[in-house]
């Protein structure tokens, strides 16, 4: 008993869906506005590759580097360290900003709960 796999959540009413788009405009609080994400590797290039699909992600033409540098070196692979580095720095980064836009999506909704207890109305 008590072997349930499952998310405990605290505040499910501030808690925001990892699985859907964010509710608030991405530029909010930002006087100069940010910069967008764009994918360097193209679908053709990751299909030409065989690139499974948990690998394309913003970090794809790191990988696309790293996947060459493994096929010609083989069985050397040793010698594509700086590619493999540089991938896994990417990885790195790439989730150190998802958790970062996670946060503020989250503030965002506690925010907007305290804007509407503060008015009397109801949070939707």
């Amino acid at each position: 008993m008590g072997n349930a796999i499952g998310l405990y959540i605290t505040k499910p009413d501030t808690t925001p869906n990892p699985n859907k788009e964010p509710s608030f405009d991405p530029n909010l609080g930002f006087s100069n506005g940010r910069k967008e994400r764009v994918m360097i590797a193209t679908e053709a290039e990751m299909e030409s590759a065989k690139l499974p699909l948990d690998g394309r992600d913003y970090c794809a033409h790191k990988l696309l580097t790293y996947s060459q540098c493994r096929r010609e070196e083989w069985p050397l692979v040793y010698r594509c360290h700086h590619e493999r580095h540089d991938y896994f720095t990417c990885q790195y980064e790439d989730y150190i900003l998802r958790m970062k836009e996670y946060e503020r999506e989250k503030r965002l909704l506690e925010r907007k709960q305290r804007i509407a207890k503060k008015q009397g109305t109801e949070f939707a």
